[in-house]
């Protein structure tokens, strides 16, 4: 029960890059400009002088979602602009995307959208 109100409470807390320190917007601004290339927790914290587990709990804390939540978020948004404007093949999309193989993408891309690839293409194309 503890958990689920810890949860709710998170969820219901206004959050905003106002409220996050310059050296996570940083980080984040790292993530957005490199989220295709295989970029670790380590690598992110590194570079803004923090310790990875830090980065992580001020990362959640802040934009409620995992780093690796927010770079697979911020992959499949990238691929569906691509399946929506190019005629790129999804083998091509998902590599550019920063995913390791097409079977992976796909799957990623359903959870998180409940489409497969060919399909969310299909409907958009056909509006």
């Amino acid at each position: 029960m503890l958990e689920i109100i810890a949860e709710a409470s998170r969820r219901s807390r206004p959050t905003s890059d106002r409220q996050a320190p310059r050296w996570l917007k940083q980080a984040r601004e790292l993530i957005h400009a490199r989220f295709s290339e295989k970029l670790t927790l380590a690598e992110i914290a590194q570079s803004v002088g923090v310790h990875p587990i830090y980065l992580a709990s001020e990362f959640r804390r802040c934009y409620l979602s995992t780093v690796g939540e927010y770079v697979r978020q911020m992959r499949i948004e990238y691929a569906c602009r691509e399946l929506s404007t190019s005629d790129s093949s999804l083998v091509d999309i998902a590599l550019q995307a920063g995913f390791a193989d097409q079977s992976h993408f796909s799957k990623v891309f359903k959870r998180l959208t409940s489409l497969t690839p060919s399909q969310y293409q299909a409907n958009f194309r056909s509006h």
